[in-house]
């Protein structure tokens, strides 16, 4: 009885298992066929009920029926399939570098199936490596999704000058000129540049001209994270524009924005420069990322640093001081301490020779800076700091100082009406804004400020505004890109455009704001980056088209993430491709690392 009770159940899980998959060892003409679903194909048409079929990890038939066998049929019914969504902008890589987020799930499970990283100057690998370094592990342990790599300029500027703020020497440039011309021969895309953040912040626009001339030849693309997002967004919109016409090169403008109330609108201008560039034949394009707050950690302080410190700015200790004590030590001490923290472990001939030629002076810079940050010191966490401001509360000329510079400087921040609270230890407070608390306190925002700072308080002020995140998006030449990271799940407290930014695009901009058509998002996710970055067969749903596609369920997206609970995932994404693989199967990954490395084919 019991042998025929486990005959039936086999017999049972047997018949269940071929409605979905063939099988094995019966010959079929699809590895993967896709019935019943409504196709958005990478166009501005609407979706149309269509089937496709995969075999070898390409596209092989688009038609309204597709009748043969498959190793695996997906229904479709009730659903959308669209070409896997193409991030433009990314900084991933750090996160991806480690193992236990190699599979970048935070974006399978958004339908991201390729990333563009090594983005605002920072290579797409380590400091101390080489591109061919990261590219042979990603492709020899697997990664979630398609990776294409982009070298950063601050990296490669740090290497050859250090953090030092002068211009090259000609022999510096040349040698700078030569590390970007030997990562595009191991399979860069090209460079990026971060323009606000030291030490790209040191190069001119000339310098800049000089390095991006390298890439052209290969057909690299030029990813800028321009000078100025604020007040002075026109002069950076208008240096990009100069740098593409003077190298030849395409220039591509990562996070387009305007940031500060005060700038608000100045984004219809910039377009306007963009636009008389493209008509003039130079390839100009975009990203954006759908919110209103920015920055990979969004919280910001209410106490301004000036009101914070007071006069014992002189007291404070500082990164010079940190390396002062490091210099005591011998090199081979210094290198000692560092194996100690560093997680690049064992340390690669490439991590060991970077670290043999660093002149004195920045070896005990790097190792200083890696085991101790002046951040430490600093903030309502560290009580000789926290004791010094209370001190000068008590006096009353001090504290009406105080209380003026905080008021100024919520107002400069976003204003009270608009600087939300995400994480405090009063949680009836988090998702309110400042003005909101104020007014349920009974308090001056100031004084409401300086409370909330005190108790440990994280807050997101809303820099940028509505009218001009849907004037970017409208724009055909604007496609999506995060900004968002790989974090340890739970760990820190990134951006929620980490988690899901592509499905809160299409759900509150296409489903619920109707800000534009659903393949115009569509569109802007996936045919628009795979032609900015000139992949001819990437990001549509055509025959011969690599088969990375996502099915939708756009009845039941859910954005879960918040700025006060960031590391939830989204829903929405039933079934995920990455080249002919399924990677999300009803709406859970399956382990399966179908990624690849994406070279730029020269």
């Amino acid at each position: 009885m019991k042998n025929r009770f486990f005959f039936f159940v086999l017999l049972f899980c047997i018949v269940l298992a071929g409605t979905s998959y063939a099988q094995k060892g019966d010959s079929y003409d699809y590895d993967v066929l896709i019935k019943n679903g409504k196709v958005f194909d990478g166009s501005l048409k609407p979706a149309f009920e269509s089937d496709v079929a995969i075999k070898g990890g390409r596209i092989v038939r688009v038609a309204k029926t597709i009748k043969g066998t498959a190793a695996r049929t997906i229904d479709a019914q009730g659903l959308h399939v669209a070409p896997g969504f193409i991030d433009l902008h990314t900084h991933v890589d750090e996160g991806m570098t480690f193992p236990e987020n190699r599979a970048c799930l935070n974006y399978l499970v958004q339908g991201v199936t390729t990333v563009v990283v090594g983005q605002c100057g920072s290579s797409g690998w380590s400091l101390f490596e080489k591109a061919e370094d990261q590219m042979k592990s990603w492709s020899e342990e697997g990664i979630g999704p398609n990776a294409a790599l982009l070298v950063g300029y601050g990296t490669v500027r740090r290497i050859v000058m250090g953090m030092e703020n002068r211009e090259p020497t000609p022999e510096e440039l040349e040698r700078m000129r030569a590390l970007v011309k030997e990562a595009m021969d191991q399979g860069a895309h090209g460079l990026s540049t971060g323009l606000e953040y030291r030490p790209g912040s040191f190069a001119k626009t000339d310098e800049i001209i000089q390095v991006v001339k390298v890439i052209e030849p290969y057909g690299g693309i030029y990813h800028t994270h321009i000078r100025n997002e604020e007040d002075k967004l026109l002069e950076a919109i208008r240096e990009a524009i100069e740098i593409s016409k003077k190298t030849g090169a395409p220039a591509h403008i990562s996070h387009f924005k305007a940031a500060g109330k005060d700038n608000w609108g100045s984004v219809k201008e910039a377009c306007a420069l963009i636009e008389r560039a493209r008509a003039k034949g130079l390839r100009i394009t975009a990203d954006q990322y759908p919110y209103q707050f920015y920055s990979n950690y969004p919280y910001e302080s209410l106490i301004p640093s000036s009101a914070w410190r007071g006069d014992e700015e002189a007291e404070r200790v500082t990164t010079e001081d940190i390396e002062k004590i490091f210099d005591y030590l011998r090199d081979d001490e210094l290198i000692e301490l560092y194996t100690k923290v560093t997680p690049y472990i064992p340390l690669s001939e490439h991590h060991q020779q970077f670290l043999a030629e660093l002149p004195r002076k920045r070896l005990v810079s790097f190792v200083a800076r890696s085991l101790l940050n002046t951040s430490n010191f600093q903030g309502p966490e560290n009580s000789r700091e926290r004791m010094l401001f209370l001190q000068r509360m008590n006096n009353p000329e001090d504290a009406q100082k105080i209380r003026q510079e905080v008021k100024e400087h919520v107002e400069q921040m976003s204003g009270s009406e608009r600087i939300v609270v995400g994480i405090c230890v009063e949680k009836e407070l988090e998702g309110k804004f400042l003005d909101q608390i104020a007014a349920m306190k009974g308090k001056p925002v100031e004084d409401v400020a300086i409370e909330l700072e005190l108790m440990g308080a994280k807050v997101v002020p809303l820099h940028m505004c509505e009218d001009d995140i849907e004037y970017i998006m409208k724009k055909d030449y604007v496609g999506t890109g995060s900004d968002g990271t790989a974090p340890f799940y739970g760990i820190g407290l990134p951006h929620i455009r980490s988690y899901s930014t592509f499905l809160h695009k299409i759900k509150k901009y296409g489903l619920q704001r109707k800000t534009v058509s659903l393949a115009h998002i569509i569109r802007s996710q996936t045919s628009l980056p795979a032609q900015i970055m000139d992949w001819k067969d990437r990001g549509w749903i055509k025959k011969s088209y690599c088969a990375d596609i996502v099915v939708l369920d756009l009845e039941n997206i859910r954005i879960k993430t918040s700025i006060s609970n960031p590391h939830q995932y989204s829903e929405g994404v039933k079934y995920l491709l990455v080249n002919g693989k399924v990677v999300i199967d009803i709406g859970e990954w399956n382990g399966t690392l179908a990624g690849e490395v994406i070279k730029l084919k020269k």
